[in-house]
């Protein structure tokens, strides 16, 4: 395809990102109930990668790879909880560097998100990562948003705030104390749909690229809350879909006897998360009460991101525009028993969804199924923004393989967990074939053959007939630890002769 350079050089930039969201919870990526016509449509005008990956199934340190284009190991936020460093170099900074004006609008969860203080940017380093300007809000519902509701809907505002503090106190609470009367935090809504997060984010990101001025390329990271539990659409994004017409989880009896001790004690309520529920309690109505209101939060996310198309659209601004579709991590939403996230690197939670657009430089319609990482997307955006990459950071730029370089991507994705409240660390590298999973200082591992088991059931690790598998993607792990380590900070002095 011809390629117009003059446009390669300077687009504007929006990253779409939604919290706790399925790559397969998509029209485009084949889900045939959901119903996501915007972002589908991204995907028909662009391109789609099937076999993205994230660096941690854990908000913060997910998120700081994106920002940064460095492992959770090397960027230092390995947990919730851990903010970012001030030093690390991010990708806003490079962009307003380079001469672009940069937004941070929606859920950032660089810090310690809102605890103990009601406003994010309180913890932020002074240049604010590189954000020119900031809008944020957070699972709670704090922030900026709730600010704003109070004045313009007080009425609303009183339902939103009881929200928030329910997910907070429900979060706190000891397995005793949940609240166990239905399926885990799915609750109904009463507020006005225009009023919600996900409407507001969408408003705010609106009311950016109307303030920008029109000689100055803009970033705008345009980060959703949703589908990020508590599970709670408002109507009629909260009956729009029949729990009981909704395919029900992947799940097979006894699957887990053959995984890590936690898979068990997580699926019993005892894992060490914040979200400790009895799973083994939930019967097929409420597996399908959660995917229903799950679905109907991804919807009401895919109307508001059409909102921002349109007014792309409406500004013209179209063919100067990357937009790109991603995730900070997946859902378990019942498949093998569990609910929400943790150290389980299934697909469900560790697989992406990554799409990108931008008229007449990104093939359009195209499917790639090269192996990308989250780490990728910084370099992605520099490389098309004609800015180059800051010192340290480890990120591929996906750009080669959209250009037709079939020798482009990766042979592994690297994924970590070491959050310590679980007293594990844990690597996996996923390929096209096999996914193995390391547990530092354990006897017990995990190894599935993506192929013959794609919904991994079956761990091999144990399996003498799969013992130079085991063997070779240990040796490759090994390989990518040692690839991927830090290369900061940079030697500036040698010894020599006099």
């Amino acid at each position: 395809m011809v390629v117009n350079m003059e446009k390669q050089k300077r687009p504007n930039i929006i990253l779409f990102m939604a919290d706790q969201l399925r790559f397969d919870a998509l029209g485009c990526y084949g889900n045939t109930q959901i119903h996501t016509p915007n972002i589908d449509s991204i995907a028909l005008n662009g391109s789609t990668f099937d076999n993205h990956f994230i660096q941690n199934p854990v908000c913060s340190p997910s998120r700081c790879s994106i920002l940064t284009g460095r492992y959770p190991k090397n960027h230092g936020t390995r947990d919730n909880g851990i903010p970012l460093r001030d030093e690390e170099i991010t990708l806003p900074e490079m962009l307003r560097d380079s001469g672009y004006l940069t937004a941070a609008i929606g859920k950032m969860h660089f810090t310690t998100q809102f605890v103990p203080k009601e406003n994010e940017e309180d913890d932020w380093p002074e240049d604010r990562y590189g954000f020119d300007v900031v809008h944020t809000t957070c699972d709670c519902k704090t922030g900026e948003y709730l600010n704003w509701l109070k004045e313009v809907s007080p009425k609303d505002y009183e339902v939103v705030k009881m929200q928030g503090e329910r997910k907070a106190k429900e979060d706190r609470a000891s397995a005793a104390d949940k609240d166990v009367s239905g399926p885990p935090q799915v609750y109904p809504s009463e507020i006005n749909p225009k009023y919600h997060q996900s409407a507001w984010i969408a408003d705010q990101t609106i009311k950016f690229m109307d303030e920008v001025p029109k000689d100055k390329p803009f970033f705008a990271l345009c980060s959703f809350v949703d589908p990020h539990h508590p599970f709670d659409p408002p109507a009629p994004y909260g009956t729009m879909y029949d729990p009981a017409k909704l395919e029900p989880p992947i799940y097979q009896e006894g699957e887990l006897e053959d995984k890590p001790p936690h898979f068990r004690k997580h699926r019993c309520g005892r894992g060490f998360s914040n979200e400790k529920y009895d799973y083994r309690k939930l019967n097929s109505h409420d597996w399908g009460s959660v995917k229903a209101a799950y679905y109907g939060m991804i919807t009401l996310v895919d109307e508001s991101i059409g909102r921002v198309l349109k007014t792309i659209k409406d500004k013209d601004i179209e063919n100067d525009t990357l937009i790109l579709f991603t995730n900070d991590h997946g859902e378990m939403l019942g498949d093998h028993g569990l609910l929400f996230k943790g150290p389980f690197h299934y697909d469900c939670l560790i697989k992406a969804p990554m799409i990108m657009k931008w008229p007449d430089v990104i093939p359009k319609g195209s499917r790639y199924q090269q192996i990308t990482e989250h780490v990728d997307i910084m370099a992605t955006i520099l490389d098309y923004a004609g800015v180059r990459p800051p010192l340290g950071m480890q990120g591929m730029s996906m750009a080669p393989i959209l250009r037709g370089d079939s020798g482009a991507g990766r042979k592994y994705a690297l994924t970590e967990f070491n959050c310590f409240d679980w007293g594990l660390n844990l690597k996996t590298i996923t390929g096209r074939d096999y996914k193995l999973t390391y547990y530092a200082g354990e006897q017990f591992g995990e190894l599935y053959d993506r192929n013959a088991d794609p919904h991994e059931f079956k761990n091999l690790w144990d399996n003498e007939e799969y013992k130079d598998v085991k063997e070779y993607m240990q040796r490759e792990l090994m390989n990518r630890i040692i690839e991927t380590e830090d290369t900061l900070p940079l030697r500036i002095g040698r010894y020599v002769s006099v």
